[in-house]
């Protein structure tokens, strides 16, 4: 996560934007590893799982028990991961081992490694599900962009990019590959097919969180040092607005029915939701635990999951429903 240098203006109105009043019950998973930072949720909802970068293990969660129930090690330095295979197999980005580790999550076992080199960083799952795209901040200012033959185990491909990318977001409407240049203040935009880039979108400073709406229309990305979320016209590939939210935004998440954008805002220990149709520019919050870096939204589209690496820890909580899509 990037560094701070100060609470802007925009910054102080976004603190006074309204608070959830939720009847609902919030709870807290406690002993999630050591500096847990990405989780990822079953495709039925009854478990989650979450990088442990402190033990470079993955963790596994039983929501029904809410317990930590199982942990391997995998790669030193695990940060993001993806699901794949209807959700058998768990596709690790471990940074400083420069692979990305493959768990079954049936078995409980790795099944192997896939070497890209580096220091990768993230993994994204493309719609279609048999390709994969891993970020990989490279051993020098220039980064690259791996895609993973999922079925074949395998680097298909590489791409240069520039500097530090962070993360990426795959339409799955156009199934272009949305990249945060942390380095760089930008997105670009891959055409996975043609191995090139076909676009290249300015955003705030140190963009860190990238999540698209369903429909493919839409484009959030968060940036940590501008305290901002960053609104992309994705037919278009052109920003649209700028929100301010907290200190520090980081992990983005759209509802699985696209109608509302969650911002972790790791700094003031709140998620800002926001309608997706853009109805309203205020954010409403709610706080969470210490360090909060991520959010995965359940697909009953109120259930959010937020993982806290200070805390170690995952917060549990109803979020009503509202606004609507355009």
């Amino acid at each position: 996560m990037s560094g701070r240098k100060g609470i802007p203006a925009l910054l102080f109105l976004a603190l006074l934007s309204p608070v959830f009043c939720r009847t609902e019950e919030t709870y807290k998973i406690k002993k999630i590893g050591k500096s847990p930072n990405f989780i990822a949720l079953s495709p039925d909802g009854k478990r989650m799982y979450a990088t442990s970068f402190g033990t470079d293990e993955l963790i596994g969660i039983d929501l029904t028990e809410r317990i930590v129930d199982r942990n391997i090690g995998v790669g030193a330095s695990p940060l993001g991961f993806a699901l794949a295979e209807q959700g058998r197999i768990a596709l690790v980005a471990c940074k400083d081992a420069g692979v990305v580790t493959l768990v079954d999550l049936d078995s409980w076992n790795v099944v192997g490694d896939i070497n890209v080199g580096g220091y990768p960083n993230s993994v994204t799952v493309g719609p279609r599900g048999y390709r994969a795209f891993v970020t990989d901040y490279g051993r020098s200012r220039e980064g690259r962009l791996h895609i993973i033959d999922i079925r074949e185990r395998r680097v298909a491909a590489t791409m240069k990019m520039g500097a530090v990318p962070f993360t990426t977001a795959v339409s799955p409407v156009t199934e272009l590959v949305w990249t945060i240049m942390g380095g760089d203040n930008e997105v670009w935009v891959v055409d996975p097919e043609r191995l090139v880039v076909v676009g290249k979108i300015p955003v705030g400073e140190a963009p860190d969180g990238i999540a698209i709406t369903p429909d493919g229309r839409r484009v959030f990305v968060s940036n940590s040092r501008s305290n901002d979320l960053s609104v992309i016209d994705a037919q278009m590939m052109r920003l649209v607005v700028t929100i301010p939210v907290g200190e520090m935004p980081f992990g983005v998440a759209v509802s699985p029915d696209g109608n509302r954008v969650f911002v972790v805002n790791s700094a003031s220990r709140t998620v800002s939701v926001l309608p997706t149709d853009l109805s309203s520019l205020k954010a409403q919050t709610f706080k969470v635990d210490k360090g909060p870096t991520n959010v995965v939204v359940g697909p009953d589209n109120r259930t959010v999951y937020v993982v806290n690496e200070l805390s170690n820890s995952i917060v549990v909580t109803d979020v009503p429903p509202g606004g609507s899509r355009d």
